[in-house]
């Protein structure tokens, strides 16, 4: 097996794995006793911790990373499951995350970025199939998990699947790796102002569950199936358009995302938020197949960790400062998520691939 269809693999199953709870994590805290504000304040300290993480995380060996990231993340949900309401366990909680999530993302993008050099296109689009697919399966099982078993036993089952599932990378090659070495990397005004305006989709996606289950329909069993028929939606799109969406056209459909969201943000019928969910599917993976062309498009293997370093430091730069200015100015959750609305739209007109 090549190292590219190990990499896929691995992708498959540790985003089925990963995805199991994560999507209800927000919820299950809501469900604890805390606030939104509590919410935002664990987001911030995920984000901040971020980007220690994330330096960290590209620096040493990929494979340990691995591993510590995985135990980390079983210990996260196990402590979840048993963590009582009060701040400090937020924040422990949140630090732990922070170091299983990001850490593993930002593999997941070092290997992407070594292995991705030819035929990029074409990667990008399998990437993104594998993702959908594994998520659709993963809620299905989430939503299963969460509501037949005590979530301390749900957390066990994700901590031995989650070793499982990066059992094949573990086995890579080793002449994948490549050592840090600080090289120069020029980023472009449009490119550095699309990473931070694209920070609003990511803290939108994350916050999405909440609000469908306070404002709309207080059922786990909901939230899966409206994230399930979104990346049907995904992967619907990427079988049939494929490469025929050229990225000129990104600032129609970030137009276009950011009228269905508003839409969604003004519905409270279950039966028509979920064909909302449909076109939101469409829309919203149409802008990530873009974003994450940008992301991978002409770097060099040499040049993937210091690129990657300052992206993820552009990121999570980005995300702390919009979520610390939510927490002291807005707290209002419709408010913050016609924000990130409107930050959505902005970004599609500053997408442009450096050459």
């Amino acid at each position: 097996m090549t190292n590219k269809n190990i990499y896929n693999f691995f992708l498959f199953l540790s985003n089925l794995t990963r995805n199991l709870v994560q999507v209800f994590s927000i919820v299950l805290l809501y469900n604890k006793g805390y606030s939104i504000e509590n919410i935002l304040l664990f987001l911030l300290v995920m984000y901040i911790s971020g980007i220690i993480v994330n330096i960290g995380s590209l620096i040493i060996n990929y494979k340990t990373v691995l591993i510590i990231s995985t135990i980390i993340y079983g210990i996260s949900y196990i402590y979840l499951s048993i963590m009582n309401y009060n701040i400090i366990n937020l924040i422990i909680l949140a630090i732990l995350l922070s170091i299983s999530t990001y850490s593993y993302h930002a593999i997941r993008h070092k290997l992407g970025l070594i292995m991705l050099n030819h035929h990029r296109d074409n990667n990008i689009n399998i990437i993104l199939i594998i993702n959908y697919i594994s998520i659709i399966i993963s809620n299905i099982l989430g939503i299963i998990l969460i509501k037949k078993l005590p979530l301390l036993i749900t957390s066990i089952v994700i901590f031995i699947l989650s070793s499982i599932s990066i059992y094949p990378i573990i086995k890579l090659k080793d002449n994948i790796s490549i050592k840090y070495k600080y090289k120069g990397i020029n980023l472009t005004r449009k490119k550095i102002t699309f990473n931070i305006l694209e920070q609003f989709k990511v803290i939108l996606v994350e916050l999405q569950p909440l609000y469908l289950y306070i404002y709309i329909n207080n059922n786990i069993t909901y939230i899966g199936i409206f994230n399930i028929i979104i990346n049907i939606a995904s992967l619907i799109v990427m079988i049939i358009i494929n490469n025929n969406i050229k990225i000129n056209y990104i600032k129609y459909i970030t137009i276009l995302l950011g009228i269905i969201l508003t839409i969604k943000l003004n519905l409270n019928n279950i039966i028509l938020l979920l064909l909302i969910a449909f076109l939101e599917g469409i829309g919203i993976k149409l802008f990530e197949k873009n974003s994450l062309y940008s992301l991978y498009y002409n770097i060099k293997k040499s040049n993937a960790v210091t690129y990657l370093l300052i992206e993820e430091l552009i990121f999570f730069a980005t995300k702390s400062i919009i979520m610390l200015i939510f927490i002291l100015l807005i707290k209002d959750l419709k408010m913050i998520l016609y924000i990130c609305i409107a930050g959505i739209v902005l970004s599609g007109f500053y997408l442009k691939i450096d050459k």
